[in-house]
């Protein structure tokens, strides 16, 4: 009975040593962490993009009482801002055409200066179209839209 009895002490000592030794492991394997992620170079990178507004787009189409005519060659503008800063360096802006109730076409965008994509489009038939910019800037997506009504000539 004596041996169980010494047996049993012996189990529960080393395990009681092994639980302190672990504890204490990970305690101060976490402890470096925190220390190590204090000494980041970009470490407020992520703080600071969190706070940032978020993209705006101003998407610009013709308007007017005179229309859009079938073959007509129009202009599309999106400018993009952030923060009242114009954006120079848009990873992507595209402008998706559909007359409705069908698919759309995306149509690629240069860079003009001043926050300003531009894109040329002639529309082939008579109808009303919705023009969304596709834009993805800073790690953000906008996607404003507008309807434009194209008359036959």
């Amino acid at each position: 009975m004596r041996k169980i009895h010494r047996l049993r002490a012996e189990f529960y000592g080393a395990l009681y040593s092994f639980s302190r030794r672990s504890a204490i492991l990970v305690f101060s394997t976490l402890l470096a962490l925190l220390l190590m992620s204090g000494c980041q170079k970009d470490g407020n990178a992520v703080v600071e993009s969190a706070l940032l507004e978020p993209i705006k787009v101003e998407l610009v189409v013709p308007e007017g009482d005179s229309g859009v005519e079938v073959s007509d060659v129009v202009r599309l503008e999106a400018i993009v801002t952030q923060q009242d800063a114009y954006i120079d360096d848009a990873d992507e802006v595209k402008f998706e055409i559909s007359l409705e109730g069908t698919s759309g076409l995306e149509v690629e965008s240069e860079y003009d200066g001043e926050g300003k994509y531009i894109a040329e489009y002639q529309f082939p038939t008579a109808g009303v179209y919705k023009i969304t910019s596709h834009v993805t800037a800073r790690g953000m997506h906008s996607m404003p839209s507008k309807q434009l009504e194209v008359i036959g000539k």
